[in-house]
């Protein structure tokens, strides 16, 4: 994780922030930025539970040529339905049209 170089999301730039594995296991979500883009570890996601719960219909995709793990469609638009921010709105469209795509 240090190769992505990340940063606290929302935090002052001169913030001090180890990322180990001692300081990650004192929360739970994170969010950073790194050269290549947003990334968020999430413990625990609402409505879905924890990582196993994520993890049991995770899809794969190749980042950067690497096979990367991430939310289902399904679960994702599970989450972004149960949030209900007005912010979400205009994806959640978009990934039940890509739903439907899928589907055929």
């Amino acid at each position: 994780m240090k190769e992505l170089k990340p940063t606290l999301r929302g935090a002052p730039a001169d913030l001090p922030f180890i990322i180990d594995a001692r300081s990650l296991a004192l929360g739970t979500n994170y969010t950073f930025e790194t050269p290549i883009g947003p990334l968020d570890l999430l413990g625990h996601v609402e409505p879905i539970g924890d990582f196993e719960a994520l993890n049991a219909r995770a899809e794969i995709f190749p980042v950067d040529g690497r096979p990367t793990k991430t939310i289902s469609l399904d679960d994702l638009i599970r989450v972004k339905e149960h949030i209900r921010r007005a912010k979400d709105r205009d994806s959640l469209y978009q990934l039940q049209a890509i739903k439907q795509l899928r589907n055929g």
